[in-house]
């Protein structure tokens, strides 16, 4: 049965949030972003050794709305064509990309939401077939490859951890958006796949003080750093309005608290 969101019809005012702007500014001069291969090169050289960069390649959700799953469902004649149609298109867009010129840091293999609008089942029979052989290509090549599903991810974890060679997966979201334990995931696979994640986005990041995003920086430290492979981060995405001395919190947190000795 489909459930109405409770944040459905309310105000951003009655959750604490500013009001919707009645009009918008117009914006000048601002140029076209270039999404061709020039523009990654130029967005890979400003962000140097600031950070890493990653370039889509399979998506491990296939059904992304209601709609998908009418159409999955009254075409199950379709499935088998629909999963090898996956796996040749992202052979075929691995393969491009290990010819660019600049490669990426890492290749994103995931898809937010990736078990709200598919089940473990639906997953394994659509998706998975493809970003399995592209983690598997990457291995081969040792290129990194990263899982981004926000919501129940619990599952996914384990399928990763225990079927491919993923070198990463964020955000474990914890409940009620996901249904992450971030110890017991540490404890079950964190010497097998580098975890990310999980400061819940509105709680914490969001509507926090300063002191809730320590804090809760150190309680994740706490539970999934021991020995490594562990990046500390959000649960999911920053919200609109969430303060930038609360971003800067948990980067320092991370610096200081989390620092691993060499």
């Amino acid at each position: 049965m489909w459930q109405i969101p409770p944040t459905t019809g309310l105000s951003p005012e009655k959750l604490n949030l500013p009001p919707i702007p009645r009009y918008y500014e117009p914006l000048e001069g601002v140029n076209p972003v270039d999404l061709g291969l020039e523009g990654y090169k130029r967005i890979k050289k400003m962000m140097g050794d600031q950070g890493l960069i990653g370039i889509f390649v399979t998506s491990s959700c296939v059904l992304a709305n209601a709609e998908d799953i009418y159409y999955y469902y009254d075409h199950p004649e379709l499935h088998e064509k629909w999963a090898q149609n996956q796996v040749e298109e992202a052979e075929k867009r691995f393969h491009q990309i290990m010819q660019m010129e600049v490669k990426p840091d890492f290749l994103c293999v995931g898809g937010s939401g990736t078990l709200v609008f598919q089940t473990v089942d639906i997953f394994r029979q659509l998706a998975f077939p493809a970003v399995k052989r592209v983690i598997e290509l990457a291995s081969a090549v040792g290129m990194p490859t990263h899982v981004h599903s926000c919501g129940p991810e619990a599952e996914l974890v384990k399928i990763f951890a225990k079927e491919t060679d993923l070198t990463m997966i964020d955000p474990l979201e914890m409940p009620p958006m996901g249904d992450c334990d971030l110890a017991k995931i540490k404890a079950l696979y964190g010497d097998k796949i580098i975890l990310k994640g999980n400061l819940h986005t509105t709680d914490v990041m969001l509507n926090g003080t300063v002191d809730d995003v320590i804090q809760a920086s150190k309680v994740a430290i706490d539970a999934a750093a021991e020995n490594g492979r562990f990046i500390l981060s959000t649960g999911d995405q920053c919200g609109r309005d969430t303060p930038f001395e609360n971003l800067k919190a948990m980067v320092e947190t991370a610096r200081s608290y989390g620092r691993y000795s060499y």
